[in-house]
């Protein structure tokens, strides 16, 4: 069955190339690649436009904890995220 899903989804990366991958880990951390740029930065708002639109992160505390090209890791304690078209 893993071996299936495996092989059906091949391909899908390039497919999928630039679209925004989030993922969450529980409620003190976001990492977001394929980001085209920080809209707004703050403590308890941060904005990012993508590809789709931007992704809003609202909590208290939040910072970056690392960035770089491809990717941003946003720490803090995160109570909200949205995707805006």
């Amino acid at each position: 069955m893993v071996k299936q899903f495996i092989n059906s989804i091949e391909g899908v990366e390039e497919a999928v190339e630039n679209i925004p991958l989030v993922t969450i880990l529980g409620t003190r951390s976001v990492s977001v690649e394929n980001f085209l740029n920080i809209v707004e930065y703050g403590q308890e708002t941060i904005r990012l436009k993508t590809k789709l639109g931007q992704i809003v992160i609202e909590g208290k505390g939040l910072f970056a904890k690392s960035m770089n090209q491809e990717e941003i890791v946003i720490k803090g304690k995160i109570e909200n995220l949205s995707f805006i078209k």
